[in-house]
């Protein structure tokens, strides 16, 4: 095989896989627009508008009007054509809906003067076939009103034509007389159709809603269970000592207690940036009698890369910190600031200290 022809049948197998996978994600909602587009009814519709055309040229030898039989082939296939191709949704367009309408009536009324019928030659016209499936597709299409239109003309044609010829008007009607049933029963079937997608869509939207639902209740049960698990790794030592210790509480116990507790309310008010890490330093600086505080105003973690650059900061200005206040305040994630590290050393002769650190970059601003 030659380079191009490998290119070309590599882009049609990219074209088919590309068409094939979209056409599976629509189809995972269970629309009835999906079922239409799957490839296999244009292959089904290949197989039911193809066969009257080569039955129509083929009659073309013995039609008294040549020039006609083409005519009603062309008016034929870009009627058929305007019908199944998709336009970008399942709703037929107007102008699409009107021309291939008119096309389609044309060719039967051109048909009926090209080629023509005895009494005793009882026969389906040439289109039959392709008409049935025509009036089927703008059923499908959403354009039931048409289709009635398009019959109603074309039987009315049938009679006219049998009216003015031997054959009578009642075989005329007769030609085309089961398209009515057809007809009938292609509404009845899309009807049940897109009943039957619109509660399959519908069960598939409450099982996603179900597993949404499930998937926050476990998060929300890890959540609590991290909780309970970070509780007993800070307090897990201070209360066996109450339970089983009986000699009296000591002022270091006390104030252990406490540091205890103000890191507790740091894991909580400060949840989205008090990792273990930050959390053991800010201990250590209330234990020399820095006063810290750590807020959450962001409700969401941090980026891995963005979180390492707020820890590392504010572990050096705790570490730095002897005296005053300390307060690490995160933001909403709209905002251009991430964190904002300030420290106030409490005395005139001291400068506090502040520190940005941006919301997206991690560039770190000292003033």
């Amino acid at each position: 095989m030659m380079p191009n022809s490998r290119s070309k049948h590599s882009a049609g197998s990219k074209l088919r896989r590309r068409l094939l996978s979209g056409w599976r994600r629509r189809r995972s909602v269970g629309g009835f627009d999906a079922a239409f587009e799957h490839p296999w009814m244009y292959a089904a519709g290949t197989l039911l508008f193809f066969p009257p055309v080569a039955v129509g040229l083929a009659l073309v030898g013995q039609a008294q009007n040549t020039s006609a039989q083409l005519a009603a082939v062309v008016f034929y296939c870009i009627s058929v054509l305007l019908a199944i191709v998709p336009w970008g949704s399942r709703h037929l367009g107007d102008l699409q809906t009107v021309t291939s309408s008119l096309l389609m009536v044309l060719c039967v009324a051109v048909s009926f003067e090209a080629l023509q019928l005895t009494a005793d030659a009882w026969s389906a016209p040439w289109y039959s076939l392709g008409i049935h499936a025509y009036l089927a597709c703008l059923v499908v299409r959403r354009r039931p009103g048409w289709a009635w239109a398009t019959l109603c003309i074309s039987i009315a044609l049938a009679v006219t034509y049998g009216a003015r010829s031997e054959v009578g008007p009642l075989f005329g009607a007769l030609m085309l007389a089961s398209l009515v049933g057809l007809l009938v029963a292609a509404q009845i079937l899309v009807a049940e159709m897109e009943r039957l997608f619109t509660r399959r869509r519908e069960a598939w939207s409450l099982g996603v809603t179900a597993r949404t639902t499930d998937e926050e209740n476990q998060d929300a049960v890890n959540a609590s269970i991290r909780r309970v698990q970070e509780v007993r790794r800070m307090t897990g030592g201070l209360l066996e000592r109450i339970a089983h210790d009986s000699s009296p509480v000591t002022d270091y116990d006390i104030s252990q207690f406490r540091l205890t507790e103000a890191q507790l309310r740091d894991s909580i008010r400060g949840r989205s940036i008090a990792n273990p890490r930050l959390l053991e330093v800010t201990r250590n600086a209330r234990d020399r009698g820095v006063k810290v505080d750590i807020l959450d105003e962001r409700g969401a973690l941090l980026p891995p890369a963005i979180m390492e650059v707020v820890t590392d900061q504010a572990i050096l200005v705790l570490d730095a910190a002897t005296a005053g206040a300390v307060t690490i305040r995160a933001f909403p994630p709209d905002d251009p600031t991430a964190v904002f590290i300030v420290h106030d050393p409490g005395d005139d002769d001291s400068d506090a200290v502040a520190i940005e650190i941006a919301q997206h970059t991690g560039e770190i601003s000292v003033f």
